[in-house]
């Protein structure tokens, strides 16, 4: 299972800070099939892209089978069956 506890996300974008994810949390449970929707912007790339270990969250952990994966390689993840 796959769990996203607090996942935000922030960039800095003319000066300013944008929050593209904010406090994001939830359990993918295994062998379902979850979709992810919404408007143009709304950080579903993003949200993904953490996951997959593309990018890193801002704040928050991103825990599988319980454990804390937040900092593993794309490579890494991969190898444990994260793809």
């Amino acid at each position: 299972m796959i769990e996203l506890v607090n996942i935000s996300y922030i960039v800095e974008e003319n000066g300013k800070q944008k929050t593209i994810l904010d406090n994001v949390s939830y359990k993918f449970k295994n062998s379902a099939i979850t979709a992810i929707t919404g408007h143009n912007g709304s950080g579903k790339s993003t949200l993904s892209k953490i996951i997959m270990g593309i990018v890193k969250p801002t704040n928050g952990k991103i825990l599988f089978n319980g454990k804390d994966i937040t900092n593993l390689s794309i490579d890494e993840r991969a190898r444990m069956g994260i793809n």
